[in-house]
């Protein structure tokens, strides 16, 4: 009888072995990235060369490896809801209540399921979940926007990293769903905030520029296993991975725990970051976008990236 391998042999956490993988999950990624297209929303993004792709680990070993354009900044978009939800769970630890954490089958912006749901948003990375998050952080906070900025930062190690205004106002000048959004909220009492303020500070969150490596080192905390609380607590470590999981690429979540095996979270700058439990997070950046609004090249590289250097909680 064949002996199974320790979590460490499966993980491969050496630093030559994981550049290895990460050099040829970058060239399949390259390839990839060629047949998606850059967001057109939002000025600053779609005028990102298209071919720009980094691609970062950071081990629980304090060792990072970087690929590529890692230390280029790229706009973190829907990635920000991740770190914007740990900063109200750090002042309030029953927001779950609030924000919910089941899967969803719908669009990350649906205004359908909101409605069949009385208001409640499904999990707080759909656009009705972060924006209760924001409003929660403002009344608690003070402010919908700093905290989050602020907990990159730190985590990050970068004082430096910032949002970018034109970003924000360019999404602020398009927000007629977010803004319906935050009317069926405020109309069943799930916001406190006057909605343009709301939907400022929101759109200033989702303008975070950082880069890879920043990212990585950023959401290292969710890889800890032990029980002292660091950044949050054991069990919200482990829910917050869990939510990932199941809702961090939406209706998407499905696919993508099949090909990759990781809790991720991507935003439409061309983002992803993943997160190993007890080993360590990896972030790619490839700013052409598949059918999903997700990186076409990003997550064909962290597919391959999981295949080769076996990083998959399963």
């Amino acid at each position: 009888m064949s002996r199974s391998l320790p979590r460490s042999a499966l993980a491969e956490p050496s630093p030559s072995a994981l550049r290895a993988h990460m050099e040829a999950a970058l060239a399949k990624g390259l390839v990839a990235a060629g047949r998606g297209q850059t967001t057109a929303l939002i000025p600053d993004l779609r005028a990102v060369p298209p071919e720009k792709f980094g691609f970062s680990v950071a081990l629980l070993t304090g060792e990072q490896i970087s690929v590529g354009d890692t230390r280029e900044r790229f706009s973190l978009q829907s990635i920000t809801k991740l770190f914007s939800l740990v900063a109200l769970l750090q002042r309030d630890p029953d927001a779950w209540d609030e924000v919910g954490w089941e899967p969803t089958s719908h669009s990350f912006r649906s205004l359908t399921e909101l409605e069949e749901r009385g208001g409640k948003p499904r999990n707080p990375f759909v656009n009705a979940g972060a924006l209760v998050v924001t409003d929660r952080l403002k009344t608690l906070a003070g402010d919908g926007f700093l905290p989050t900025l602020q907990l990159i930062q730190q985590q990050s190690g970068n004082a430096k990293i910032r949002s970018v205004p034109s970003v924000a106002r360019a999404e602020f000048a398009h927000a007629h769903v977010n803004t319906a959004i935050a009317h069926l909220l405020a109309n069943v009492g799930r916001i406190q905030n006057p909605i343009p303020q709301l939907l400022r500070n929101y759109f200033r969150q989702c303008a975070i520029e950082a880069s890879t490596d920043d990212t990585a080192r950023a959401a290292l905390f969710l890889a800890q296993k032990d029980q002292h609380q660091v950044v949050l607590s054991f069990e919200d470590r482990r829910r917050v991975n869990a939510v990932l999981l199941t809702a961090g690429m939406y209706n998407a979540a499905g696919d993508i725990a099949y090909r990759v095996g990781m809790p991720v979270k991507s935003g439409i700058g061309g983002g992803i970051v993943g997160v190993l439990p007890g080993v360590g997070t990896v972030c790619v950046w490839s700013p052409p976008l598949d059918e999903t609004g997700n990186s076409a090249g990003g997550l064909v590289a962290l597919e391959e990236f999981s295949r080769l250097a076996r990083w998959s909680i399963f």
